[in-house]
């Protein structure tokens, strides 16, 4: 049968589909929440072996508006134990308008949609802020509507974001936190300041005074002036004991003293291991009457 040609209900009306787009902008703007879109970029070329980016960065954060479908609590599988300890994963969904997308991050960063990988930075979630990662970005959420081939909104898997050495440097301080809290640094001692070192600041050895001869490279994360002590973290190379080390953007200079915690502590290891080895061989029985065999 035939449709009626008095409505036109599926074929292209573009002023109705422009009033309902409107109006699904403006209710996210009323009844969504602030958040920042962080568009990721790969360092180098994905590792085609595996199947893994070699190094992710997030240098940017563009302001959006989302409505967050999850109202009363967590999706996902939330916490449990698995073989390799306590994993959470909490899980939240969210609603996107296509138009406010392309106006703050697709004119900027020439990305047509949000991608799987993205970081979507929500400040109300659990009252401080929290971090996600986009896992899935459903494109057919309104499939359709008024005869529309394309979404008026996405709707966004989101999964609590988890660490792993990743470059945050957005400018943004409650999100770059996340890396000086997280990332692995490495401690070191030292004496002979002199001027204020930064935060986040590169510091680097070098067989002169300039970056480009750099033999060895870090991102500072902390200094504790009365303790003498700075952590250092994204390290390249090898930095040497004795010799001077620069602030690049502060041009403060400093001579680290001694480090190398991370071996110690591997050495502290290694000897316990040591320990229940020989602990272990005066209980385990090793001769032929043991109905496990012998070792």
């Amino acid at each position: 049968m035939p449709l009626n040609p008095q409505f036109n209900n599926y074929r292209s009306n573009k002023a109705e589909q422009r009033l309902v787009e409107d109006l699904v902008v403006e209710s996210i703007k009323i009844q969504g929440t602030e958040a920042f879109y962080l568009p990721m970029e790969n360092l180098k070329e994905r590792d085609l072996i595996y199947g893994e980016d070699v190094l992710k960065m997030f240098t940017d954060a563009f302001p959006i508006e989302v409505y967050i479908n999850n109202v009363t609590e967590y999706g996902g599988e939330k916490e449990f134990f698995t073989k390799f300890g306590l994993e959470i994963r909490n899980q939240v969904t969210v609603m996107l308008a296509k138009r406010t997308y392309h106006e703050r991050v697709t004119n900027l960063t020439a990305k047509d949609r949000p991608k799987e990988g993205d970081l979507i930075y929500i400040p109300v979630l659990n009252g401080f802020g929290e971090l996600y990662e986009i896992r899935f970005v459903n494109q057919t959420h309104d499939m359709s509507t008024l005869g529309r081939k394309v979404p008026f909104c996405y709707e966004l898997e989101l999964e609590k974001f988890k660490y792993s050495h990743e470059v945050i440097s957005t400018g943004h301080k409650e999100i770059d936190v996340i890396q000086q809290v997280e990332a692995y640094a490495q401690s070191f001692l030292f004496n002979t300041l002199v001027g204020s070192f930064k935060i986040g600041e590169v510091v680097f050895e070098s067989t002169d005074t300039t970056f480009a001869n750099a033999t060895a490279s870090g991102t500072l994360v902390t200094i504790n002036t009365p303790g003498a002590t700075m952590n250092v973290d994204h390290i390249v190379g090898v930095f040497s004991m004795g010799t001077t080390v620069r602030g690049q953007s502060s041009g403060a200079t400093c001579v680290f003293l001694s480090t190398d915690q991370f071996l110690a502590a591997q050495k502290h290891a290694n000897q316990d291991n040591d320990l229940l080895n020989t602990q272990a061989n005066g209980i385990i029985d090793k001769t032929e009457s043991n109905p496990m065999g012998t070792i």
